[in-house]
């Protein structure tokens, strides 16, 4: 097994979906944080994504794909 130090970001397309996507994390158990993503790609200056552990990234992939959630950006953090 990988492990992986550090956490990642999923860059997502609203408030209300990072929202969504904390929910379906928490039903499979995985803690999540959601997060402000200021960044240049977005059209309004500023983005919603969430934040967890890097070695869940697996699993939140799953999670959000079987609940269609679809994901703008990864990002992982050192």
């Amino acid at each position: 097994m990988i492990y992986y130090k550090g956490n990642c970001s999923a860059e997502l397309v609203s408030e209300t979906v990072a929202i969504k996507a904390q929910k379906v994390l928490s039903s499979y158990a995985i803690p999540s944080s959601i997060i402000k993503v200021e960044h240049p790609s977005s059209r309004r200056g500023c983005a919603y994504g969430i934040s967890f552990d890097c070695n869940q990234r697996i699993n939140v992939e799953r999670a959000l794909k079987n609940a269609g959630i679809g994901v703008r950006k990864w990002n992982t953090e050192d």
